[in-house]
């Protein structure tokens, strides 16, 4: 059984996933980044400890072409220590792809959201939302933000 505060923050996490699918996303969910547990998903969205792995990799400086999301394949069109993009290629054989699909994965020191939307939704907004909850996740907990973003 979880505390109450645990229970607050499986609710907020909750409400940050309803508000992607609400805006457009198709797919999202939380990481922790130290175990690599889902910590809240949408339907039928997981990521395996390999998915996982590549992620941290590309956060840690990794260079590489494509990375694995959910069992779907994206080409990285670039990342940093905090952001990712992917982007898939048209659906091919094996995949779960349905057309083209954007994929934005983005870090705090502790939680990793990861978005997945297509064309009918902006770049732009796609990373207006996901900045909004990263903003939330930093308010809430000063200990989320990684040092190299703090505005002084």
């Amino acid at each position: 059984m979880l505390s109450k505060e645990e229970e607050i923050k499986k609710e907020r996490f909750e409400n940050y996933i309803n508000k992607l699918i609400n805006v457009g996303f198709i797919k999202c969910g939380v990481i922790d980044i130290d175990s690599g547990d889902m910590i809240c998903s949408s339907k039928d969205f997981n990521i395996c400890y390999v998915e996982y792995q590549e992620i941290l990799n590309i956060f840690n400086g990794s260079t590489t072409i494509s990375l694995l999301i959910n069992g779907d394949r994206y080409f990285v069109r670039n990342s940093d220590d905090i952001i990712i993009h992917g982007k898939t290629a048209l659906k091919s054989s094996g995949s779960t792809v349905d057309g083209l699909q954007t994929v934005i994965i983005r870090r705090t020191k502790e939680k990793c959201i990861i978005g997945v939307f297509k064309e009918n939704l902006t770049q732009e907004i796609a990373e207006k939302n996901i900045e909004e909850i990263i903003d939330d996740i930093t308010k809430l907990n000063k200990n989320e933000n990684i040092s190299n973003l703090i505005e002084e």
